[in-house]
């Protein structure tokens, strides 16, 4: 089935597009290189990963290569996005929540909804929710010792780490998202929402 965004938001959208491939436009090459944690590959395109899925942004056509089971006006839009704003400021391996994020009060109403409620929906069990994690690229990391953590890495510059909390007989298990607490300096909280949504929306696939 195909899928058309209404009016309004396909305008936004393309707005939304060329100002970020305006800001492209104003980057040498290796400033682009060194935002956004990329290889350049013939002196005119960048390589680097969202997740699992290689990405390829040509310079000269300023066109995205995207794997086609990924290909959306969204995911293309995240992108583009952290292609223009990264700042390239490196994680600096300290954890916080979503709302610990700086001018993310707006998006918190909609966080839970479109993550943790996505994944608890996808995933039945604790053992179901380990396995589907490493199936999609999480790297399990030392944490806490009632907690199990696997970390992604979403873009060159940033990484996310879903976190397990064990329950007992009064608390039940918990699953939290949380984020490196330099990640504002290389996605806007909007882009943060909707990155946190892909992976979550990914639990229904493996």
């Amino acid at each position: 089935m195909n899928f058309t965004l209404p009016k309004y938001e396909q305008k936004n959208y393309e707005i939304s597009k060329e100002k970020a491939l305006h800001v492209i436009t104003k980057k040498n090459i290796y400033e682009l290189v060194k935002s956004t944690g990329s290889r350049l590959v013939d002196e005119r395109s960048l390589i680097f990963y969202f997740f699992d899925f290689q990405i390829k942004f040509d310079l000269n056509k300023l066109e995205l290569t995207i794997p086609d089971s990924i290909k959306t006006k969204s995911t293309e839009g995240l992108i583009l996005h952290y292609i223009a704003y990264s700042k390239g400021i490196q994680p600096s391996g300290n954890w916080i929540q979503f709302y610990q994020i700086k001018d993310a009060t707006l998006y918190q109403p909609v966080f839970k909804k479109r993550t943790i409620d996505i994944i608890n929906k996808a995933v039945k069990t604790p053992e179901q929710f380990f396995a589907k994690a490493l199936k999609l690229g999480g790297k399990e990391i030392d944490f806490i010792s009632s907690a199990r953590a696997f970390k992604f890495s979403a873009f060159p510059f940033f990484p996310i780490l879903l976190v397990y909390y064990e329950g007992d007989d009064e608390i039940p298990w918990e699953l939290k998202f949380l984020f490196d607490q330099n990640c504002i300096s290389n996605l806007p909280p909007e882009d943060i929402v909707i990155t946190s949504q892909f992976i979550s929306l990914q639990f229904f696939k493996v």
